[in-house]
Order: structure tokens, then C-alpha cells, then sequence
């Protein structure tokens, strides 16, 4: 507890300089950390804006069939004018929220009411994945009705430990997949808070509060764990790291207000607990063997970042910023990764330090990315006159195929090129940003039938033009 003299000199401090903050300092609530509203969206569109409105166009009448939920389509023929089956729906719920938060910084930029229409629509989807569970504050993977292509039966349902068929209540006659991970929970909060805070529609946003809400006070109740509809954890990555409850608690308290959720976010943030954020998010075997982690680190580091500037005080966003720069983003530093780019452009401290590498890097990049429709190609092995290998990849390789029982506990471990290939020399893949770039080998199959949902695209230039690193005529 303070003295009186602490506070009396603290008193005349603030009033000479400013009296400095608590450790554990949370802002008072609300505070507002939109990017100012000032976009001229009226210039002829140049070709990154075109391609994004065919990306948006596809999307909306192919990838988000019956509730919403974002999934590739495997189509009947090659001239793709009907769907044989929905495809990557253990997955929809990330894809949903990442083309949620596309489709806010879409509205936010543009005032289409397109995009407000689509968010309007996810919100009740993801709302929709929250709720079919039937278990408080347990999120599925997927949602949609029984009498649709991912369904293939009753029997199929109950051979499947993921598949939940809805009997009975306000969703009898559907389906939701579970076994639900911190992957789908990313992507859920991702989306949820970009609405809330980009698109002014006071319905959508009760929604937001309540399922938000319920959500973080789950998952505090729970330890932090994601516990399923049985009263257990989730036997698919159930914890949820240092880093993540933070951006969870953050996200929480911006868009509730609630006084339990500001003094858990308080501890959260005392100095003592940055080296349990730091352990967190050491990446260095992302770079190796499972690069998606570290899409849902800079997915998650985003918003953190964003709500973190405004309720933190500065020696806590510092520190964060400086671990983000240092320790999240380090491996993936200019490895052709536009979505990685532009978080670190927009959250990253570019804006002090420009740097034309990073910008030309960014536009390359989503002019690389394919055309629509974005279907499943193949690459044969680069040619390795046009590379170098990275040395730590050879000494991982080299082990793993001396310890083969290291793969499964740390993932595949192959050799791989130093530098990271272009955007339109890596592999194709249903989110192509959470795919290592860095890859030699063939990969992927020619289908001109199988067509993912160009999420990834939507997310990185609208983003980019959120920040307003792009504009409509580039």
C-alpha cells in the first residue's frame, strides 16, 4: 500500500509530468481504437482492388453455403457451375471469423452495404457455431443442416467422434463438428471484435456482447481451458497460452466492460507474467515444421496489438510491441507472406521506421496471388539453381530421419530453401498465409474442380487498405 508521502509526491508529480502508471494498468472503458475514418474510395479501380471485388463476388455465391460457414467447394465439372460437396469445414469456424474481420475492414473503407450485409450474416453464423453446442461458452467447429452435403448420414455421424447430430431444441435437424481447438477460437474472436467495432449496427453488436461475453467468462471459470459439450477439455489443443488469454481478456473487457474481466486482464498484465507470454510464443519450430502456428500468432498478436494501444499503458504496448517485433514476427520476417505483412506494417511500428521493402513486398505479393477461382494447382520441386538451403532445416532433417519419433511431437521436418519462394511458387492451400514458403519439394495436385475460398486474399488487401497502405486505384 502506498504512504501518504508516496501519494502526496505522486500528486505533484502528476501535475508536473504526469503521474507514471501502475504496474497492472487497464484503461477506464470504452475507449475507441478504430483507424481515423477518412478514405477516398472514389478512384477507378486498379487491378488489386478488382481482383479483391471478384474474391468478394465468389466468395459470397459459392464458399459460405447454408449457415454461413466459410468452406471450399469441390464442383462437378471443370466449368464450376454446381457443387458436389463442401470441403475443410473442420476448419470453418477460423475462416469465418478471418472473413469476417475482411468483410468489417471492407465496410470500414468502403461503406459498401454488401460487406455490411455479409457481417451481419457471419456474426449470426458464428453466433449460430457458439450456441448448437449446447454447452456454455464451447464454440464447434462447424454448423450447418443435416440435410446438407458435409452430412453423410446418421450412421456416419455416430461412427465420428467430431460429429454431433441435433435431435431436439431451436437446432434439431442440424449438424456441428467438434473437438474444437485454439485454432477455430482465434479466428472466432478475430471476426467477432472487428464487427463489433467497424460496423454501426446496435443488433449485431448485442449479439457480439452476449456471446463475447459468455465466452471469456467461460473460459476464465474453466482456467483458461477449452472444456467440451461432456464436461471435459477439448482432447484438440485446449489451453489457452499466456498470449492468447491476454488478446481474449482484452477483446472481453473492450467489448463488455466487465469489472471481473478488467482485474483478470490487471494480472494478466503485471511485469512479473511477461516471461510466461514470452515462453508462449517462442516460434522458432514454426518456422520448420508447423507453420500454421504462425498464422494463428499473428492473427491473434493483431487485435492484441490494436486493443493493447489504447487500454495498456505505454510501458506494457511497448513491451508487447517489441515482443511482437522480436519474437513473433521474426521468422517470418519478408517471406512473400502479404497477410504477415500487413499486420506488421499496421501494429508492427513501421509507420516510424518506413522501410519501401516492406510496401513493395506487400504489392507484389497480392499481385502474385492467383486469379479467381482460386482452385487446387500443382508445383513440381523448385529448381534448386534458384535457391539456397537453409542450414538449421538440413541439421532437422537430418535428426528427425535418425529420430523418426520426433514427428510426432514436433511436426515433419524437412529441408527447406533459406529465403521464402514468391506467392505464386508456394504450395497451393486452403489459407495459402499459414502455408511454409519456404518449401522445395512437388506439392499439390491439379483439380480445376477443387476451389478454395480466396479468404486469404479478402483478409490481407483489406487489412492493407484498413491501414491505408493500399487504395482503390492501385
Amino acid at each position: 500500500m502506498r504512504t501518504l508521502t508516496t501519494v502526496v509526491l505522486c500528486i505533484l508529480f502528476a501535475l508536473l509530468t504526469g503521474c507514471p502508471k501502475d504496474d497492472g494498468y487497464v484503461a477506464s472503458w470504452p475507449q475507441n481504437p478504430a483507424e481515423i475514418r477518412d478514405y477516398d474510395d472514389t478512384a477507378t479501380p486498379g487491378s488489386l482492388r478488382l481482383k479483391a471485388q471478384e474474391y468478394d463476388a465468389w466468395h459470397l455465391k459459392w464458399h459460405q453455403p447454408y449457415y454461413g460457414g466459410s468452406v471450399h467447394i469441390l464442383f462437378k465439372d471443370d466449368a464450376r457451375t454446381e457443387f458436389e460437396a463442401v470441403d475443410g469445414y473442420g476448419d470453418s469456424t477460423i475462416w469465418t471469423g478471418t472473413y469476417l474481420g475482411s468483410q468489417a475492414f471492407r465496410y470500414y473503407v468502403t461503406g459498401d452495404p454488401q460487406a455490411r450485409a455479409n457481417v451481419l450474416r457471419m456474426v449470426n453464423t458464428l453466433s449460430g457455431h457458439l450456441h448448437v453446442t449446447g454447452a456454455e461458452g464451447y464454440i464447434s467447429r462447424y454448423w450447418a443442416p443435416q440435410d446438407s452435403l458435409g452430412y453423410h448420414g446418421d450412421e456416419w455421424c455416430s461412427e465420428s467422434d467430431r460429429c454431433h447430430k441435433v435431435d431436439s431444441g431451436p437446432y434439431a435437424g442440424d449438424f456441428w463438428w467438434g473437438q474444437t481447438s485454439i485454432d477455430q477460437y482465434t479466428g472466432w474472436f478475430f471476426g467477432m471484435v472487428l464487427a463489433y467495432d467497424l460496423v454501426d449496427d446496435e443488433g449485431m453488436r448485442s449479439i457480439i456482447r452476449e456471446d463475447v461475453g459468455t465466452v471469456v467468462t467461460t473460459l476464465m471459470k474453466n482456467g483458461w481451458n477449452i472444456i467440451a459439450e461432456d464436461g471435459k477439455k477439448s482432447p484438440v489443443a485446449p489451453q489457452i497460452i499466456p498470449s492468447m488469454r491476454l488478446n481474449f481478456c482484452t477483446i472481453g473487457y473492450h467489448i463488455t466492460g466487465d469489472d471481473a474481466m478488467k482485474k483478470e486482464l490487471s494480472k494478466m498484465l503485471l511485469n512479473a507474467n511477461r516471461v510466461n507470454i514470452r515462453v508462449s510464443d517462442i516460434n522458432f519450430m514454426n518456422r520448420y515444421t508447423e507453420y500454421y502456428g504462425n498464422n494463428l500468432a499473428h492473427t491473434n498478436w493483431y487485435n492484441l496489438l490494436r486493443l493493447g494501444r489504447v487500454y495498456f499503458s505505454e510501458d506494457d504496448y511497448s513491451w508487447l510491441l517489441n515482443e511482437f517485433n522480436n519474437s513473433v514476427h521474426t521468422y517470418t520476417r519478408l517471406s512473400h507472406n502479404p497477410w504477415f505483412n500487413g499486420i506488421y506494417l499496421g501494429k508492427g511500428g513501421w509507420k516510424n521506421n518506413p522501410d519501401v521493402d516492406y510496401f513493395n513486398q506487400l504489392v507484389h505479393d497480392l499481385l502474385d496471388f492467383h486469379d479467381v477461382p482460386n482452385y487446387e494447382y500443382y508445383l513440381p520441386a523448385r529448381d534448386p539453381s534458384t535457391y539456397t538451403l537453409d542450414p538449421t532445416s538440413v541439421m532437422l532433417a537430418d535428426i528427425y530421419d535418425e529420430q523418426p519419433w520426433l514427428e510426432e511431437i514436433m511436426g515433419d521436418g524437412e529441408a527447406q530453401a533459406k529465403e521464402a519462394f514468391s506467392v505464386n511458387q508456394q504450395c497451393s492451400a486452403g489459407f495459402q498465409f499459414q502455408k511454409n514458403p519456404f518449401e522445395i519439394n512437388e506439392c499439390g495436385t491439379y483439380n480445376p474442380k477443387m476451389v478454395h475460398s480466396g479468404v486469404d486474399y479478402l483478409v490481407a488487401y483489406w487489412l492493407a487498405s484498413y491501414h491505408k497502405f493500399l487504395n482503390a486505384d492501385m
